[in-house]
Protein backbone atom coordinates (compact mmCIF):
# COMPACT_ATOMS: atom_id res chain seq x y z
CA UNK A 1 0.00 0.00 0.00
CA UNK A 2 1.43 3.47 -0.97
CA UNK A 3 1.08 6.79 1.51
CA UNK A 4 -1.28 8.01 -1.28
CA UNK A 5 -3.42 5.45 -1.03
CA UNK A 6 -3.60 6.72 2.88
CA UNK A 7 -3.80 10.28 2.20
CA UNK A 8 -6.47 10.17 -0.99
CA UNK A 9 -8.79 8.27 2.22
CA UNK A 10 -8.16 11.29 4.37
CA UNK A 11 -9.04 13.41 2.13
CA UNK A 12 -12.56 11.78 1.02
CA UNK A 13 -13.41 12.12 4.54
CA UNK A 14 -11.84 15.92 4.60
CA UNK A 15 -11.51 17.25 1.14
CA UNK A 16 -8.80 19.68 0.79
CA UNK A 17 -11.12 22.11 -0.71
CA UNK A 18 -12.39 23.13 2.56
CA UNK A 19 -9.66 24.11 3.32
CA UNK A 20 -9.32 28.34 4.32
CA UNK A 21 -7.67 30.44 1.32
CA UNK A 22 -4.62 31.16 4.40
CA UNK A 23 -4.16 27.59 4.69
CA UNK A 24 -1.89 24.67 3.34
CA UNK A 25 -3.38 21.23 4.09
CA UNK A 26 -1.90 18.41 2.58
CA UNK A 27 1.50 17.20 1.34
CA UNK A 28 3.89 19.41 3.11
CA UNK A 29 7.26 17.34 1.82
CA UNK A 30 8.12 13.75 -0.03
CA UNK A 31 7.40 11.30 -2.20
CA UNK A 32 3.56 9.85 -1.97
CA UNK A 33 4.22 6.96 -4.65
CA UNK A 34 6.24 5.21 -1.55
CA UNK A 35 4.82 1.97 0.20
CA UNK A 36 3.76 2.80 3.65
CA UNK A 37 5.69 1.63 6.49
CA UNK A 38 3.69 3.08 9.53
CA UNK A 39 1.83 6.80 10.21
CA UNK A 40 2.72 8.79 13.43
CA UNK A 41 0.25 11.61 13.95
CA UNK A 42 0.95 14.54 15.74
CA UNK A 43 -0.19 18.16 16.75
CA UNK A 44 2.39 19.97 15.61
CA UNK A 45 5.46 19.13 13.68
CA UNK A 46 8.73 19.03 15.40
CA UNK A 47 12.19 17.50 14.74
CA UNK A 48 11.26 15.09 18.15
CA UNK A 49 8.18 13.90 15.90
CA UNK A 50 10.44 13.15 13.22
CA UNK A 51 13.05 11.16 14.74
CA UNK A 52 10.52 9.18 16.89
CA UNK A 53 8.78 8.34 13.71
CA UNK A 54 11.83 7.09 12.38
CA UNK A 55 12.80 5.14 15.32
CA UNK A 56 8.95 3.69 14.83
CA UNK A 57 9.49 3.11 11.20
CA UNK A 58 6.71 5.59 10.17
CA UNK A 59 7.64 7.04 6.72
CA UNK A 60 4.44 9.19 7.10
CA UNK A 61 4.06 12.12 10.14
CA UNK A 62 0.54 13.71 10.03
CA UNK A 63 0.34 16.64 11.75
CA UNK A 64 -2.97 19.15 12.28
CA UNK A 65 -1.12 22.72 12.05
CA UNK A 66 0.83 22.94 8.68
CA UNK A 67 4.68 23.20 8.59
CA UNK A 68 4.53 25.54 5.90
CA UNK A 69 1.99 28.00 5.00
CA UNK A 70 0.39 29.31 1.95
CA UNK A 71 2.75 32.87 2.56
CA UNK A 72 5.93 29.72 1.71
CA UNK A 73 9.62 29.77 2.99
CA UNK A 74 12.07 31.29 0.34
CA UNK A 75 14.80 29.12 1.62
CA UNK A 76 15.49 25.35 3.39
CA UNK A 77 18.42 24.68 5.57
CA UNK A 78 19.32 22.99 8.25
CA UNK A 79 20.50 25.59 10.70
CA UNK A 80 16.13 26.75 10.20
CA UNK A 81 13.48 25.17 12.17
CA UNK A 82 11.26 24.36 9.87
CA UNK A 83 14.28 23.53 6.68
CA UNK A 84 15.91 21.34 9.18
CA UNK A 85 12.18 19.13 9.67
CA UNK A 86 12.22 19.14 6.16
CA UNK A 87 15.85 18.27 5.84
CA UNK A 88 15.79 15.43 8.01
CA UNK A 89 12.68 14.02 6.10
CA UNK A 90 13.64 13.79 2.63
CA UNK A 91 16.95 12.48 4.00
CA UNK A 92 14.61 9.28 5.66
CA UNK A 93 12.36 9.25 2.81
CA UNK A 94 9.27 10.44 5.03
CA UNK A 95 6.29 12.41 3.81
CA UNK A 96 5.05 15.23 6.07
CA UNK A 97 1.36 16.11 5.36
CA UNK A 98 -1.01 17.86 7.41
CA UNK A 99 -5.11 18.13 7.88
CA UNK A 100 -5.54 21.58 9.35
CA UNK A 101 -8.79 23.79 8.64
CA UNK A 102 -10.12 21.19 6.32
CA UNK A 103 -10.62 18.93 9.23
CA UNK A 104 -11.41 21.80 11.10
CA UNK A 105 -14.54 22.50 9.26
CA UNK A 106 -15.50 18.61 7.94
CA UNK A 107 -17.87 16.35 9.09
CA UNK A 108 -16.76 15.15 11.91
CA UNK A 109 -14.03 16.85 12.41
CA UNK A 110 -12.67 18.97 15.01
CA UNK A 111 -15.38 21.94 15.90
CA UNK A 112 -17.78 18.52 15.11
CA UNK A 113 -15.87 16.87 18.56
CA UNK A 114 -15.33 19.71 20.35
CA UNK A 115 -18.96 20.57 20.94
CA UNK A 116 -19.54 16.51 21.37
CA UNK A 117 -17.11 17.24 24.14
CA UNK A 118 -19.14 20.02 25.70
CA UNK A 119 -22.17 17.64 25.28
CA UNK A 120 -23.96 20.19 23.31
CA UNK A 121 -27.56 19.88 21.81
CA UNK A 122 -28.78 21.25 18.50
CA UNK A 123 -25.58 22.09 17.70
CA UNK A 124 -25.21 24.16 14.12
CA UNK A 125 -22.85 25.41 12.17
CA UNK A 126 -21.57 28.62 13.52
CA UNK A 127 -19.29 30.17 10.07
CA UNK A 128 -21.16 28.04 7.38
CA UNK A 129 -18.93 27.65 4.09
CA UNK A 130 -20.24 29.75 1.25
CA UNK A 131 -19.14 28.96 -2.18
CA UNK A 132 -18.63 25.40 -1.51
CA UNK A 133 -20.79 24.27 -4.30
CA UNK A 134 -21.85 24.59 -7.30
CA UNK A 135 -24.43 22.99 -9.79
CA UNK A 136 -23.88 21.34 -13.39
CA UNK A 137 -26.74 20.86 -15.79
CA UNK A 138 -25.89 18.90 -18.42
CA UNK A 139 -27.81 17.59 -21.56
CA UNK A 140 -27.33 13.91 -22.90
CA UNK A 141 -29.40 11.39 -24.84
CA UNK A 142 -32.09 9.54 -22.76
CA UNK A 143 -30.24 6.41 -23.55
CA UNK A 144 -26.75 7.88 -21.98
CA UNK A 145 -28.48 9.19 -18.94
CA UNK A 146 -27.83 7.01 -16.19
CA UNK A 147 -24.48 5.73 -17.49
CA UNK A 148 -23.47 9.70 -17.15
CA UNK A 149 -25.17 9.97 -14.11
CA UNK A 150 -23.07 7.18 -12.62
CA UNK A 151 -19.76 8.56 -14.10
CA UNK A 152 -20.63 11.84 -11.99
CA UNK A 153 -21.54 10.89 -9.01
CA UNK A 154 -18.62 8.52 -8.83
CA UNK A 155 -16.61 11.26 -8.65
CA UNK A 156 -18.16 12.96 -6.09
CA UNK A 157 -21.04 14.61 -7.72
CA UNK A 158 -24.54 14.57 -6.34
CA UNK A 159 -23.57 14.52 -2.18
CA UNK A 160 -25.75 16.72 -0.55
CA UNK A 161 -25.26 16.46 3.60
CA UNK A 162 -25.78 12.57 4.48
CA UNK A 163 -27.44 11.88 0.99
CA UNK A 164 -25.31 10.51 -1.84
CA UNK A 165 -26.91 10.26 -6.00
CA UNK A 166 -28.55 13.23 -5.96
CA UNK A 167 -29.76 14.44 -9.23
CA UNK A 168 -33.12 15.86 -10.64
CA UNK A 169 -33.42 14.49 -14.31
CA UNK A 170 -36.07 16.32 -16.60
CA UNK A 171 -36.93 14.95 -20.12
CA UNK A 172 -37.00 16.63 -23.46
CA UNK A 173 -36.30 17.14 -26.86
CA UNK A 174 -32.73 18.20 -28.32
CA UNK A 175 -32.22 19.62 -31.46
CA UNK A 176 -28.75 20.01 -33.37
CA UNK A 177 -27.39 20.21 -36.82
CA UNK A 178 -24.05 18.58 -37.83
CA UNK A 179 -21.76 20.91 -39.94
CA UNK A 180 -19.13 19.83 -42.56
CA UNK A 181 -16.34 18.20 -40.42
CA UNK A 182 -18.11 17.23 -37.83
CA UNK A 183 -18.52 13.24 -36.27
CA UNK A 184 -21.26 13.46 -34.48
CA UNK A 185 -22.69 10.25 -32.52
CA UNK A 186 -26.40 10.37 -33.90
CA UNK A 187 -27.61 12.27 -37.56
CA UNK A 188 -26.02 13.14 -40.51
CA UNK A 189 -23.96 15.78 -41.98
CA UNK A 190 -25.97 19.09 -42.71
CA UNK A 191 -29.15 17.34 -41.75
CA UNK A 192 -31.29 18.97 -38.75
CA UNK A 193 -31.66 16.18 -35.80
CA UNK A 194 -34.14 15.99 -33.22
CA UNK A 195 -33.25 13.65 -30.23
CA UNK A 196 -34.82 12.64 -26.87
CA UNK A 197 -32.85 14.09 -24.32
CA UNK A 198 -32.31 14.49 -20.82
CA UNK A 199 -31.55 17.48 -18.52
CA UNK A 200 -29.91 16.13 -15.48
CA UNK A 201 -28.60 18.53 -12.50
CA UNK A 202 -26.92 18.09 -9.82
CA UNK A 203 -24.44 20.26 -7.28
CA UNK A 204 -20.49 19.37 -7.15
CA UNK A 205 -18.14 20.76 -5.01
CA UNK A 206 -15.83 23.80 -6.38
CA UNK A 207 -12.70 21.83 -6.05
CA UNK A 208 -14.31 19.41 -8.10
CA UNK A 209 -14.84 21.50 -11.38
CA UNK A 210 -11.91 20.13 -13.58
CA UNK A 211 -12.94 16.66 -12.94
CA UNK A 212 -16.42 17.16 -13.55
CA UNK A 213 -15.74 18.46 -17.17
CA UNK A 214 -13.74 15.95 -17.93
CA UNK A 215 -15.68 13.29 -16.46
CA UNK A 216 -18.41 14.70 -19.23
CA UNK A 217 -16.05 14.72 -21.79
CA UNK A 218 -15.01 11.21 -21.21
CA UNK A 219 -18.50 9.71 -20.73
CA UNK A 220 -21.00 12.04 -23.05
CA UNK A 221 -21.54 10.28 -26.44
CA UNK A 222 -21.75 13.65 -28.19
CA UNK A 223 -18.80 15.33 -29.71
CA UNK A 224 -19.88 18.47 -28.07
CA UNK A 225 -22.08 18.04 -24.64
CA UNK A 226 -23.74 20.66 -24.02
CA UNK A 227 -23.78 21.92 -20.15
CA UNK A 228 -23.75 24.99 -17.78
CA UNK A 229 -21.44 25.33 -14.23
CA UNK A 230 -23.15 27.21 -12.10
CA UNK A 231 -22.16 29.08 -8.92
CA UNK A 232 -24.44 29.11 -6.15
CA UNK A 233 -25.07 30.66 -3.32
CA UNK A 234 -26.26 28.26 -0.82
CA UNK A 235 -24.34 28.16 2.15
CA UNK A 236 -23.33 24.39 3.65
CA UNK A 237 -25.42 23.71 6.82
CA UNK A 238 -22.84 20.92 7.92
CA UNK A 239 -19.50 22.60 7.23
CA UNK A 240 -17.94 25.39 7.99
CA UNK A 241 -15.75 26.71 11.24
CA UNK A 242 -17.29 26.91 14.71
CA UNK A 243 -20.24 25.50 16.54
CA UNK A 244 -23.15 26.82 18.28
CA UNK A 245 -25.62 24.57 20.75
CA UNK A 246 -27.35 24.27 23.93
CA UNK A 247 -25.65 22.58 27.08
CA UNK A 248 -27.85 20.10 28.50
CA UNK A 249 -28.75 22.44 31.50
CA UNK A 250 -28.41 25.84 32.38
CA UNK A 251 -25.15 26.92 34.36
CA UNK A 252 -23.73 29.58 36.61
CA UNK A 253 -20.33 31.10 35.11
CA UNK A 254 -18.49 29.60 37.91
CA UNK A 255 -20.48 26.06 37.10
CA UNK A 256 -19.52 26.16 33.21
CA UNK A 257 -15.83 27.53 33.67
CA UNK A 258 -15.65 24.05 36.33
CA UNK A 259 -17.44 22.35 33.42
CA UNK A 260 -14.89 23.55 30.57
CA UNK A 261 -11.92 22.46 33.00
CA UNK A 262 -13.29 18.97 33.27
CA UNK A 263 -14.60 18.24 29.87
CA UNK A 264 -10.87 19.58 27.89
CA UNK A 265 -8.51 19.02 30.67
CA UNK A 266 -7.09 22.09 31.40
CA UNK A 267 -6.25 24.05 34.51
CA UNK A 268 -6.09 27.96 33.51
CA UNK A 269 -8.48 30.14 31.51
CA UNK A 270 -9.20 33.91 30.59
CA UNK A 271 -12.70 35.28 30.55
CA UNK A 272 -14.78 38.48 30.79
CA UNK A 273 -18.11 39.13 31.07
CA UNK A 274 -21.23 39.29 33.21
CA UNK A 275 -20.34 36.67 36.19
CA UNK A 276 -23.93 36.44 37.08
CA UNK A 277 -26.11 35.06 34.19
CA UNK A 278 -26.48 31.98 33.19
CA UNK A 279 -25.15 29.98 30.38
CA UNK A 280 -26.86 27.83 27.74
CA UNK A 281 -26.20 28.40 24.47
CA UNK A 282 -22.73 28.16 23.67
CA UNK A 283 -20.82 29.21 20.69
CA UNK A 284 -17.03 27.25 19.97
CA UNK A 285 -14.12 27.32 17.81
CA UNK A 286 -10.73 25.15 18.07
CA UNK A 287 -7.87 26.77 17.81
CA UNK A 288 -7.87 30.79 17.55
CA UNK A 289 -10.86 32.14 16.92
CA UNK A 290 -10.85 35.53 18.30
CA UNK A 291 -12.30 36.58 14.31
CA UNK A 292 -15.76 34.95 15.41
CA UNK A 293 -16.46 36.74 18.65
CA UNK A 294 -18.67 39.06 16.44
CA UNK A 295 -20.62 36.05 15.10
CA UNK A 296 -21.17 34.06 18.32
CA UNK A 297 -22.73 37.76 19.63
CA UNK A 298 -25.04 37.74 16.44
CA UNK A 299 -26.12 34.38 17.01
CA UNK A 300 -27.21 34.83 20.42
CA UNK A 301 -24.78 32.87 22.18
CA UNK A 302 -24.68 32.73 26.46
CA UNK A 303 -21.01 32.49 25.87
CA UNK A 304 -17.90 32.26 23.25
CA UNK A 305 -15.31 29.39 23.95
CA UNK A 306 -12.09 29.27 22.17
CA UNK A 307 -8.33 30.52 21.64
CA UNK A 308 -6.13 33.73 21.09
CA UNK A 309 -8.05 36.56 22.20
CA UNK A 310 -7.04 39.90 22.01
CA UNK A 311 -6.26 42.27 25.43
CA UNK A 312 -9.27 44.45 23.07
CA UNK A 313 -11.32 41.57 22.00
CA UNK A 314 -12.26 40.94 25.28
CA UNK A 315 -14.35 44.53 25.66
CA UNK A 316 -17.18 43.10 23.27
CA UNK A 317 -18.53 41.06 26.27
CA UNK A 318 -20.16 44.50 27.29
CA UNK A 319 -22.91 42.87 24.76
CA UNK A 320 -23.81 40.23 27.46
CA UNK A 321 -21.86 37.05 25.79
CA UNK A 322 -19.50 35.48 28.15
CA UNK A 323 -16.14 35.33 26.51
CA UNK A 324 -13.62 32.54 27.03
CA UNK A 325 -10.31 32.13 26.03
CA UNK A 326 -9.30 28.39 26.86
CA UNK A 327 -6.26 28.66 24.94
CA UNK A 328 -5.35 27.30 21.34
CA UNK A 329 -3.93 23.94 22.23
CA UNK A 330 -6.30 23.26 24.15
CA UNK A 331 -9.61 23.74 22.04
CA UNK A 332 -8.04 21.03 19.16
CA UNK A 333 -5.41 18.90 20.68
CA UNK A 334 -7.87 16.24 20.61
CA UNK A 335 -7.66 16.34 16.49
CA UNK A 336 -4.97 13.99 16.52
CA UNK A 337 -7.33 11.31 18.08
CA UNK A 338 -9.04 11.97 15.28
CA UNK A 339 -7.26 11.56 12.34
CA UNK A 340 -5.61 8.14 14.19
CA UNK A 341 -8.68 7.05 14.53
CA UNK A 342 -9.28 6.95 10.90
CA UNK A 343 -6.68 5.95 9.76
CA UNK A 344 -6.30 2.59 12.74
CA UNK A 345 -9.92 1.55 11.63
CA UNK A 346 -9.54 1.74 7.92
CA UNK A 347 -5.86 0.64 7.82
CA UNK A 348 -4.58 -2.50 9.33
CA UNK A 349 -2.09 -3.37 7.21
CA UNK A 350 0.59 -0.93 9.15
CA UNK A 351 1.11 0.69 12.61
CA UNK A 352 -0.40 3.59 13.21
CA UNK A 353 0.84 6.11 15.82
CA UNK A 354 -0.06 8.94 17.86
CA UNK A 355 3.55 10.96 19.05
CA UNK A 356 4.81 10.39 22.63
CA UNK A 357 7.52 13.12 21.94
CA UNK A 358 5.19 15.94 21.88
CA UNK A 359 5.18 18.53 24.12
CA UNK A 360 3.42 21.33 24.67
CA UNK A 361 5.74 24.67 24.14
CA UNK A 362 3.97 27.03 26.06
CA UNK A 363 3.91 27.04 30.25
CA UNK A 364 2.04 28.56 32.86
CA UNK A 365 3.57 29.58 35.73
Amino acid sequence: MTIKQVTQFLEQKFPLYLQEDFDNCGVQCGDVRQEITGAMVCFEMSEQVIDEAIAEGCNLVISHHPLILKRGITKILPTDRVGAMICKALAHNMVLYSMHTNIDSGVGGGNDVFAEKLDLQNVKVLEPHKGLYRKLVVFVPKENAEALKSALFEIGCGVQGNYDSCGYTVHGQGQFRPLQGANPHIGEENRLEHVEEERVEMIYPTGLQRAVVQTIYEHHPYEEPAFDLLPLENESRIIGLGRIGELPKAMSVNEFLEYLKDKLGFEHCRYAGDTTKMIRKVALCGGGGSSFIDLAIASGADAYVSGDFKYHDFFKSHSGTLLVDIGHYEGEYFIKNIIHQQIKENFANFAALISKMEKVEVKYF
